[in-house]
Formats: structure tokens, sequence, C-alpha cells
């Protein structure tokens, strides 16, 4: 049902239906709830009234057909959770209370509004005054919006977008500017005036949420960010004089221009397509575009991207940092992890530097190329994940090294407890500058010895304390043409080889010559230092072949495994052997059958 009131009403409560106050009338302390609609018509005034519903359609939606429209005069409302006011063009709306959930749209003009918690939008064409933002409220003025006095307190907020105003602010400790150099913003902040106006912002603070954004062409100086405040400077945009304190967030590439302290009182830039001691804290990213450097980056819990250019000095990634490549990025000096997790993904980082993992955390890199003169594992644990990676693992025992997904490692490792998943491959170069030594070994993948050298035949060494073998395969070289260091070898030292590991033979010699082996074989798997080997702990995975011998895999009482050739030759061999005494036999079924043609008798 509905009420068209032309003279007055007092407390009226609508559960669903609905008031028009007509000009001249006047509405004391209605209630509005779920789905009512009161709407105030120009020349009408409602007073004290209580709205309860109308942000059903969400923030800022305008559903026109329930809570409360004010195209007169709306004074001393109390907006609650799910309720709404719409000031019109024509309307005017005094002394409005909105609490959390509930929110004010203005089209024309409100006064004295206080937000405890609740939002206050204002459009074009709109304006307010002496709004005050209390705890969790929300003034934003939209784009041709105008404020003017608004007082902003400890965990309020202020959001001026490109093309509102707002003038006179009072923008107390803790509250938060939201803003950015297309907009105009005057007033007083705990550092004194401050102003964006025309492109230039200067002395602004941001904290709680507070943001700037500098777009290119613009410029911002002496600006404070400090926790939970954000200062983001587009490609071609200039903030100078900036302070960064703890927890303040900047958001930047190497085509903008920045400079400041940092929050540890050092000086960082960003310039000329040069980075020099950036430090990223959580929240903030910095984009190095190709051709550019960046020197002595600290990041974190930041982003880092990079796309192309250069690393240079020491680039430390801390505490959830991740450091994203797109394109081929060079490193001639050192990436290193000291504290937390940190991810390194994408791309390609190449170079002569090195990259040094220390504290407990984990090391993860994902889809990337990665070609170092070494990583140093000195602590935590490293996760190769879908990655290439040429270099030298070094690491400290205790350490983890994991090898995941589709992931090729080629080089050496030494030492650490090393996990091959059943899809990554690791290759063990013959010219590695250190012997690969592993603690243990969970072996699901492949491993291979390799050789780039030309000539000599040099067997390589993997040493390893425990193998759990899940069916990973090892491909080992084989010199059946020679009698003495004539094969790769794995040695089991001091501990167990357990589970299944199948080894793959591969001839590196001629496989037309073959030797006959002599006492134990050819040794392909060591036991040292009381280690032990389980039966069935290795199999062999294919035939191998040369000259007139094959040669099959055996454990010996030593727990050790050998390669024999005894009465093992290839299946032609036998062939071979018979040869001479079928061909007697044919040449007296000749004879015979000659001379019975002749009839010549023996």
């Amino acid at each position: 049902g509905g009420q068209s009131l032309q003279g007055q009403a007092v407390n009226t409560t609508l559960n669903g239906g609905e008031q028009w106050v007509h000009e001249g009338g006047i509405a004391t302390g209605t209630v509005i709830n779920e789905k009512g609609w009161q709407a105030i018509k120009s020349g009408a005034v409602a007073t004290d009234t209580v709205v309860n519903t109308g942000a059903e359609g969400g923030p800022d939606a305008e559903n026109g057909d329930t809570g409360q429209t004010v195209y007169g005069d709306a004074v001393r409302t109390t907006i609650n959770k799910n309720g709404r006011q719409i000031v019109a063009a024509e309307g005017t709306a005094n002394t409005t209370v909105v609490y959390a959930g509930g929110d004010q749209t203005v089209h024309g003009h409100a006064l004295d509004t206080t937000l405890n918690g609740g939002y206050q939008y204002v459009h074009n064409g709109g304006t307010a005054s002496g709004t005050v933002v209390n705890s969790d409220g929300w003034q934003i003025v939209k784009n041709g919006g105008v404020a003017g006095n608004t007082t902003v307190n400890q965990k309020g907020r202020l959001q001026v977008d490109a093309g509102g105003t707002a003038t006179n602010v009072t923008l107390k400790q803790g509250g938060a500017l939201v803003t950015s150099t297309a907009a105009t913003v005057t007033g007083i902040n705990r550092l004194g005036a401050f102003s964006v106006v025309e492109g230039k912002a200067d002395n602004v603070v941001l904290e709680n949420g507070g943001r700037l954004d500098v777009l290119t062409g613009h410029t911002a100086t002496n600006t404070r960010v400090d926790d939970g405040g954000t200062l983001d400077v587009r490609n071609g945009g200039t903030a100078t004089t900036v302070s960064m304190g703890n927890g303040g967030v900047l958001l930047a590439d190497s085509g903008a221009a920045v400079s400041g302290t940092r929050s540890d009182g050092k000086a960082f830039s960003i310039g000329g397509g040069q980075a020099d001691a950036l430090m990223l804290e959580k929240g903030s990213s910095f984009t190095l575009n190709a051709g550019d450097t960046a020197t002595d980056t600290t990041v974190n819990g930041g982003l880092f991207t990079a796309r192309g250019g250069t690393l240079a000095g020491t680039t430390t990634l801390n505490n959830g940092a991740i450091l994203t490549l797109s394109g081929k990025t060079v490193n001639n000096d050192t990436l290193t992890i000291r504290e937390g997790d940190a991810l390194l993904q994408g791309g390609s980082l190449t170079g002569n530097g090195s990259v040094e993992k220390s504290g407990s955390g984990t090391l993860t890199v994902s889809n990337t190329t990665l070609t170092q003169k070494a990583v140093n594992l000195n602590e935590g644990t490293l996760t190769l994940n879908d990655s290439t990676v040429t270099t030298d693992v070094i690491a400290q025992r205790g350490t983890a090294l994991k090898l995941t997904g589709s992931t090729v490692l080629n080089g050496a490792i030494d030492p650490t407890n090393v996990t091959l998943a059943s899809g990554a491959t690791w290759n063990i170069p013959d010219n590695a500058t250190v012997q690969s030594v592993v603690d243990d070994l969970s072996h699901a993948g492949q491993i291979h010895f390799t050789s780039t050298r030309t000539g000599k035949f040099v067997p390589a060494t993997l040493k390893v304390k425990n193998l759990n073998g899940q069916n990973g395969t090892i491909s080992l070289r084989v010199r059946p043409d020679m009698a003495q260091n004539n094969a790769d070898r794995l040695v089991i030292d001091g501990g167990r080889a357990t589970g299944k590991t199948i080894l793959n033979l591969v001839n590196a010699g001629n496989s037309a010559s073959g030797l006959a082996t002599s006492g134990k074989g050819i040794q392909v798997v060591e036991a040292i230092n009381g280690a032990t080997t389980e039966e069935g702990a290795f199999i062999q995975g294919n035939k191998l072949q040369a000259g007139a011998f094959n040669y099959s895999l055996n454990r010996d009482s030593d727990e050790s495994w050998y390669l024999r050739s005894e009465n093992a030759y290839r299946a032609e061999v036998p062939l071979y052997t018979s040869m001479l005494t079928q061909a007697m036999d044919y040449d007296r079924i000749l004879a015979g059958s000659r001379s019975h043609q002749t009839g010549v008798n023996g």
C-alpha cells in the first residue's frame, strides 16, 4: 500500500509500502523497512527518517523504488545497514548520518553528513559540504562532483576521482586520501598544507589505504608514504623527495622518474633507464623495461618484473618476494634470497652471475630458463619447477633440492637432499667443476651422465648416501671395449639403496668390439663404507651388446652391482660357431649325390 501526504505524518512505518510527501507536506519519524520507499517531492520536508532499505542493488546502485529519494528537503536522516538515500539534483539532505552498510548518493546537495562506516557518493553536479568521515567511512567524489570542508578522521577515507574536486579538506592522522594528479584536492594534513592541482601534487600524506597516482607528464613533490599508503608513478610521471615509511607501497617502472629515501633512510632513485637501491615492501611493484638496469634492488614481499634488462649489484628477494621475468634478463652479479620464501618465474635469466639461497624458506624457480655461474644453496629449500637450469648447485648439508614438473637440470649437485619427480631430468656433465654428491636421493625421474668431451672417455661418478628408487632411471655410459675405467658409476656411500631404480646402459665405445669381463665384471654401482643395496634395487633397463657379447647386470655379495659377459653371447654367436659343421655336412651331401649320379662308390 501507499500513503500520499500533503499535510503532516508522524512516526509512519513502511514495511514494503510507499510514502509520497508532496509540496507543503511534512513527514516526521518515518521508518522505512525492507522494500519500503519514501519519496520527498520538491517543496516537501522529511525529518528524523530512519532508512533500513534501498541498498539491495549494491554500492551506489540507484534502485529508485526503495529507500529514500529526496527531491525536496531531508533533515536528520539516519541510514542504517542496507539503507540508501538518493539526493536528486534539486534535493537537499541536511545532517544525515550513514552507518556501515548504508550509503548516500548525491546529485544535489548534502550538508553536514556524518559517515560512521557508511559511504557517500558525490556525482557530477552534486555537492557535499561539511562531511565528516569517521572510521571505515568513505566519501567518493566522482568526475564533476564537488566536496568542500570534508574532515577525514582516523581510518576514514576520502576518494577523489579524476575530474572531481575536494577543497578545504582536513585529513587527520590515520585518515586516507585516494586520488590522482587528474583530480583537484586542497587542504591540510599532519605535515601542513597540501594540494593536488593541475597535474601537480605537493606535500601529500598516504597511509591506511591512501593512494596517489602520478600520471604521465604530471609531478609530485614531498610525498610521504607510510604504512598502508601507496604511491603509483606511471611511465613518464615524476615524483621527487619521496619519503617511504615502513609498510609503504611504491608502484613504478623504469620509465618513471622517482627519487627519495627508503624506510631505512637510504636514498633510492629511478630515472633515465636506471633504478638504484630500490626497496619494494609487501604490495610494492617495480617493472624493469628492456634495455634498462636495476642496481642493488631489495624486494621484501613485493613484485619485481623484468621485461629484459640487466640486474646489477645485489638483487635481494625476501619474505614472499616475486621476481617475474619476461624475455631475456641478464644477471652478472648476485641474486640472493635471505629470509622467507621467494618465487622466480617466467622468461630467462642469463649471465655470469650467481644465485645465493640462505634462510629456512623456499626459493621456487618456475617456468624459467636459468643459466648462471653457480647456484649456492646454503640453507632451506630450492624447488625447480618446469624449468631448464644450466649451472652447478653447490649446497650445504641439511638443505633440499626438488626437481618437479618437466624440469631439466644440467649441472652437478654437491651435496644436498634431492627429490626428482617423474617428469624431471638431471643431466650430470663430465666437465662439471665439482663431483656430484647427494645425501638422500628420492628418484622417480631421469638421470643421465653426459659428455661434452671429444676423444678420451672420462667416466663420471654420482655419490649418494641413501637412494630411494621410485622407478626412476639412471643412464650410465659404458665402454665394453676397454678393460679399465670403462663405465660411469653410482656410489652408495654408507647408506642404503632401496626401492627400484632402472639402469639404462649406453655404449660409449665401438659397438662392434667388446671384451669378455674378468673378475666381478664392470662395476656400475659401488657400495662403500658399509652401504647396503636391496635385491631388486637396480634392474637393467636395456640390452647392452658389443662385439660377440651381451652384458647383464648382477648384484654381488659386496652389495655392489656389475656387468658381466660370462656365457652371455649375442644371439648370432651360436650361428657363427655352427657354420663350419653345417658346411662340412653340406659337402658330404653333395659328395654323396655326385657318387650316386656317376655310379662311383667311395
